[in-house]
């Protein structure tokens, strides 16, 4: 790659955080992740910045309302047989098949905003699977799902972090503050999908009678020693009615077809989003990033990207299920989970500014503290509508821990590998989908006690990881800035 400067303009720099060496092997960059001025082309506005960050992820929220929403309901709403969990968990095990495979070819051949029309319109019909619960559909739907879900999650990352850059060269902030603001910001409407998908699932499954209905299992049947076995008397966990569930999906279907319309229509493609090089080059940037899990940074972040997706699957099968739904009842589920989705919108928004101030180390070991304390209040309370505040005081430091962990770790694969960011980001969702995977799979089989203390392991873990790599960057004496390709021919 040419790595002067271009049309006159000095070199591009961006901070990078790994060891020359750890990046000896690259020798192709993907032209997805080039920087259009670097090119020659015209630097984009901060109103089209703003306005196409804006789209994106106005229309993320309006088609993962309904995707979260019933995820938060599928131990409850889809619990015959373990279909809801075990739908999850195909879902999740694709997901991580397509993560290694599929961003790389499909970014590369369609650019990044038609493979992000493309895989949502692929992921409705998992949506649409859950008015009719047969194994087949749900599960080849799931499928489904899974497979568009690895393009779709990196191609809207590079896409985010594309228009950051494109932001940070018009602003005097340092790179790791604008990271946090973007991705913050996204996390923002990440977060709103809880609120208004639950807000929604609340109302459609609110019982016809005031009273509610009387939950006439053991106490000790409920939180960290639920049993679903032994719950068959309690009538808390009822599925919806038909009506109810038809009602629910219809909406979501609705604001999935809304939100396709919206994107196809004003968000703007990146200026290089047109076809891409070859299957021959294609393959070789496989390569590269499989090689990517060679580098030392990757592997201390593998155990913190993986309890990500553990620590959300936690909540939405196990907190709603044996907490909420066992004690309160089915339609409760929603009510508790808007108080997640509030609080970790305005973490959302409150992580850029906490970070510019006190480090994201600082905002990191926060949201460790955050988790940890829940999950001790997991283990020693015996959840009872009697004591209906501690709910949502659970919800809510839950939410602010997810927004941080999806925001800050995000943004800190961009600011470590800034460039080889496709395969980084790759990695990311591969590590996390990990996570989801796991927890769905062993949810049918494990007591929620077992899952506390998995949970707790990846979370020491992981921290240790992310505070050793943190100490070898301080102490390294390599060269802080490396310029960005400009996407030309590799010299």
């Amino acid at each position: 790659m040419d790595y002067g400067s271009l049309n006159g303009s000095p070199q591009r720099l961006l901070p990078s955080v790994v060891a020359d060496n750890d990046f000896s092997q690259i020798d192709e960059i993907s032209p997805c992740l080039s920087v259009p001025s670097l090119q020659g082309e015209e630097t984009m506005s901060r109103w089209r910045i703003f306005k196409n960050l804006f789209v994106l992820c106005f229309t993320y929220c309006l088609f993962y309302t309904g995707f979260w929403a019933l995820t938060n309901l599928q131990s409850t709403m889809n619990a015959v047989a373990g279909m809801g969990p075990d739908s999850q968990a195909v879902i999740y095990f694709f997901s991580m098949v397509s993560s290694l495979f599929l961003p790389e070819l499909t970014m590369d051949r369609f650019g990044c905003k038609r493979v992000m029309f493309v895989t949502t319109a692929l992921s409705l019909p998992y949506i649409a699977a859950n008015l009719y619960l047969r194994w087949d559909i749900l599960f080849i739907s799931s499928a489904l799902y899974g497979l568009a879900s690895g393009p779709y999650s990196a191609a809207f990352t590079v896409y985010i972090d594309e228009l950051a850059l494109h932001f940070e060269r018009s602003v005097d902030e340092n790179i790791e503050f604008v990271m946090a603001c973007f991705f913050g910001f996204y996390t923002f409407f990440i977060e709103n999908t809880q609120i208004w998908g639950n807000c929604v699932s609340s109302l459609v499954l609110r019982p016809d009678k005031l009273p509610d209905i009387i939950n006439v299992s053991k106490p000790e049947e409920c939180g960290v020693k639920f049993d679903k076995d032994a719950n068959s008397t309690n009538m808390n966990p009822t599925p919806p009615t038909d009506e109810e569930r038809f009602l629910l999906v219809g909406i979501f279907i609705g604001m999935g077809i809304v939100s396709l319309i919206l994107f196809g229509l004003f968000l703007d493609p990146l200026k290089n989003d047109i076809k891409r090089d070859g299957c021959k080059a294609v393959a070789r940037r496989f390569v590269t990033s499989l090689k990517h899990y060679r580098t030392f940074h990757q592997i201390v972040l593998i155990p913190i990207t993986v309890y990500m997706g553990i620590e959300s699957a936690l909540y939405s099968n196990e907190f709603t299920q044996a907490y909420i739904a066992c004690s309160w009842g089915v339609h409760h589920v929603g009510f508790v989970t808007v108080c997640f989705g509030v609080c970790g919108a305005l973490m959302s928004l409150l992580v850029g500014p906490l970070v510019k101030y006190i480090s994201q180390m600082a905002v990191l070991i926060l949201a460790a503290v955050a988790n940890v304390s829940i999950c001790i209040v997991l283990f020693l309370w015996d959840p009872t509508p009697d004591f209906k505040t501690m709910y949502f005081v659970i919800a809510g430091v839950w939410g602010m821990g997810d927004a941080i962990w999806w925001s800050q770790v995000t943004a800190l694969y961009g600011l470590m590998f800034p460039n080889d960011r496709e395969a980084a980001f790759s990695n990311l969702y591969f590590w996390s989908f990990l996570g989801f995977f796991l927890s769905y799979s062993y949810a049918n089989y494990f007591t929620v006690a077992v899952k506390i203390n998995i949970l707790l392991c990846f979370l020491f873990v992981g921290m240790l990881g992310y505070m050793i790599g943190q100490i070898k960057l301080k102490s390294s004496s390599r060269t802080d800035y490396v310029p960005i390709p400009d996407g030309g021919d590799s010299s």
